[in-house]
């Protein structure tokens, strides 16, 4: 497609299935507004900290039929997407989904090794296999949204959601997207020890829906943010652990797309979730790429560490970027309107970086 490379992406719908609050933009105004933790200590579980989703926030977007035939990983996808779409009021036709997970449904895996481990091969569950492939939330939600373009499933640690972002809005500036459902997705699991760090879990889903901004106008459609710039790399780093303070490439490639210096990012949604060694990893590699030290908002002490907390954090910045305010417990505070950057760094060194704006003439 001629110019394709250069072809805007709009935001133009949310739908979010958090331990906080349920819905579209709409429900995320009001929660940044005045936003409150809901991470609990819970001494059943490991690390300790976790916000976790009513399951009965869930009534009225999931039907009898998402009840028997798909898990509660699934189900939260399901919503997330269905909110998202109708939020956007965007038809289904070429519709895309990119799906980023930590650890996928294993609940299920879980329940289908048990099976074995307890009753041999007669343990063994069909219903419950399908649900042990880290595509199954992409899949079901697929069917329930009928998408019927690319889907793609991206797999990672801490920036799962920052990661779906960025490469749905690299496909939709390419043109290999019309219309894409991006963002993440993960439950709480007592099992821990593949989630180094101790820092607070949550789960649920959080799902953006990006158009090319022309085609977005064209329509009518309601354009709450724009992404202009993103990037993803690998820094050095050991496995499960974390690197130096480096020059943040994927940062650096974000700006860079978007034909932006350092100083004009105001403010960034960063990924800290009270792992203190990443934690101070993340603001060494925010340091060294912003010397003018931009305020900071970090959503994932609110709401716990998921799949969805990157796309929620890059629907944040787009309400920052629009309403000219922070979110920060007590209430908002006001901040420049502009553009802003979302990061995230994972143990072990995957890096994401977005820059998002109010959406310009």
């Amino acid at each position: 497609m001629s110019g394709a490379a250069t072809r805007r992406v709009a935001i133009t719908g949310c739908g979010t299935v958090n331990a906080a609050f349920v819905g579209g933009v709409p429900e995320l105004s009001t929660y940044l507004e005045h936003p409150e933790s809901r991470v609990r200590a819970e001494p059943s579980t490991e690390p300790g900290l976790v916000a976790s989703v009513d399951d009965r926030a869930l009534d009225g977007l999931t039907d009898a039929g998402d009840q028997r035939r798909v898990s509660r990983i699934s189900r939260f996808a399901i919503a997330a997407a269905r909110l998202a779409l109708a939020d956007a009021d965007a038809p289904p036709e070429d519709l895309s989904l990119v799906v980023g997970t930590e650890l996928g449904d294993l609940r299920s895996t879980k329940e289908f090794a048990n099976g074995f481990l307890e009753r041999g091969p007669t343990g063994l569950s069909a219903l419950l296999f399908p649900n042990t492939v880290m595509n199954t939330m992409a899949a079901a939600t697929a069917i329930a949204v009928q998408a019927r373009a690319a889907t793609l499933t991206l797999n990672a640690p801490v920036v799962a959601g920052e990661l779906a972002i960025a490469r749905a809005a690299a496909g939709i500036a390419a043109g290999r997207f019309e219309l894409a459902l991006a963002g993440g997705v993960d439950q709480i699991e007592p099992i821990t020890e593949l989630a180094a760090g101790g820092d607070a879990r949550g789960e649920g889903a959080t799902f953006l829906v990006l158009e090319p901004l022309e085609k977005a106008r064209q329509r009518g459609a309601r354009v709450f943010g724009e992404i202009t710039g993103w990037g993803w790399r690998a820094l050095n780093a050991p496995p499960c652990g974390v690197g130096r303070a480096e020059p943040p490439r994927a940062v650096l490639l974000a700006l860079e797309r978007a034909g932006l210096a350092g100083d004009a990012v105001r403010w960034v949604y960063d990924s800290a979730t009270l792992d203190r060694e990443r934690d101070d990893w993340e603001r060494a590699l925010l340091d060294v790429a912003f010397p003018h030290h931009p305020r900071r908002v970090s959503l994932g002490r609110w709401l716990g560490r998921h799949g969805g907390l990157g796309a929620l954090s890059v629907a944040g910045a787009a309400w920052s970027a629009c309403a000219g305010r922070l979110p920060a417990l007590g209430g908002a505070m006001s901040a420049d309107r502009g553009v802003g950057l979302v990061h995230g760094v994972a143990r072990g060194g995957t890096h994401v970086a977005l820059v998002v704006g109010a959406p310009l003439p």
